[in-house]
């Protein structure tokens, strides 16, 4: 798998820049690591939003990103959309198992979780045997965004980001953590 770190992306950008990678991931895997301009996305789930949205061919419900927020893309092929995704799962758990949190995944509402706070949102797009999309990683986002929708169009779920939760980490050490524990996982 190839790491690209795109740096911050200008979030009207990424979709053009995924379909070019979904082209390259017919040869090789890739994960891009980025951080997005402040912005409220919705996926394939309806959502009523009051707020300025892109509306984007992710699942999932309506989120916000922004220069705190870990975006991790990937680009792979996926004969199997469940084994693609647990491997995902997975990394993501070997990320947060570096932190002394209670975080959980919650698959009936897909993300993962301390309590009824959420650090991680994951949404994917899969086309004609490749992955689009990925998971959003909390590490200090301006939370108050959040409060202004219901994260990922579920009631009663605030949003948390690891500095929220007393972990200081910068974007750059986290992308190294992050892409140590995806490496693990899928070259494995």
């Amino acid at each position: 798998m190839k790491v690209i770190d795109l740096g911050k992306v200008i979030y009207n950008n990424i979709n053009d820049i995924l379909e070019d990678y979904m082209q390259l991931a017919k040869k090789e895997d890739h994960l891009l690591l980025c951080t997005h301009n402040p912005v409220y996305t919705i996926g394939s789930e309806q959502y009523q939003c009051p707020l300025p949205a892109i509306q984007t061919d992710r699942g999932g419900s309506i989120t916000y990103f922004d220069e705190g927020t870990l975006m991790l893309y990937f680009a792979c092929k996926v004969p199997s959309p469940a084994r693609f995704y647990a491997k995902v799962v997975q990394a993501v758990q070997e990320f947060f198992a570096n932190f002394d949190l209670p975080i959980i995944y919650d698959k009936e509402r897909p993300g993962f979780y301390i309590q009824n706070r959420k650090i991680a949102s994951l949404g994917f797009r899969y086309k004609n045997g490749i992955s689009k999309h990925g998971v959003s990683l909390h590490i200090c986002p301006n939370l108050e965004n959040f409060n202004k929708i219901a994260p990922c169009g579920l009631e009663g779920i605030v949003a948390t980001s690891l500095h929220n939760e007393g972990i200081d980490l910068s974007i750059d050490r986290a992308k190294e953590i992050t892409t140590r524990a995806v490496l693990d996982v899928f070259e494995a």
